[in-house]
């Protein structure tokens, strides 16, 4: 457990522009055996998928925060009955295990407040949270549309973002989106 709350920390701290942004998964159909697969061949939680899932769910769930701290007991619990259950959509099973966590309902990484400014005073924190939101907004927008496509398309909407420091990221991110 320990492990997994340090990688999650890790992932947060890791420069967006760092992950593999051809990793974007679809949230509706996604499956277990994937997520389990990740985890086998990369000996690594799934954690860049566990943020884009977790940003999904908690838009479906009308949820605008990203709370770092239910990240690592969610995809622990998943991760477990996914084991178990290897064909059954992660979305489900993220969906109905994230409703029996206290999730908080501020922080500082909010899909409805949180501004490209706030952002770029904090990138190495907030790199997760684009992550996150950019799952956040394939759900509410119902387009499969994402700035997680490739590494120029993450840096397009960073670089958007930049030169808009007034503007909420979802905004930016969403005129980003084609």
């Amino acid at each position: 457990m320990k492990k997994l709350l340090l990688l999650c920390c890790l992932l947060l701290g890791l420069p967006v522009a760092a992950q593999a942004a051809d990793e974007k998964i679809d949230p509706t159909n996604f499956i277990c055996a994937e997520l389990v697969a990740i985890s086998s061949t990369s000996g690594q939680p799934p954690l860049f998928e566990g943020l884009q899932i977790d940003g999904y769910a908690a838009a479906a769930q009308g949820r605008t925060v990203a709370d770092p701290a239910i990240m690592a007991p969610v995809l622990e619990q998943v991760y477990a009955a996914c084991q178990a259950k290897p064909t059954e959509k992660v979305l489900t099973l993220w969906q109905e295990i994230r409703k029996t966590h206290a999730v908080a309902d501020d922080g500082p990484w909010r899909a409805d407040k949180t501004t490209c400014k706030q952002y770029s005073a904090n990138e190495d924190d907030g790199s997760g949270f684009v992550i996150w939101l950019d799952g956040y907004n394939r759900q509410k927008s119902g387009k499969p549309g994402s700035v997680l496509e490739s590494d120029a398309a993450l840096n397009a909407y960073l670089e958007a973002c930049a030169r808009q420091p007034e503007r909420l990221m979802l905004d930016v991110l969403r005129e980003s989106v084609k």
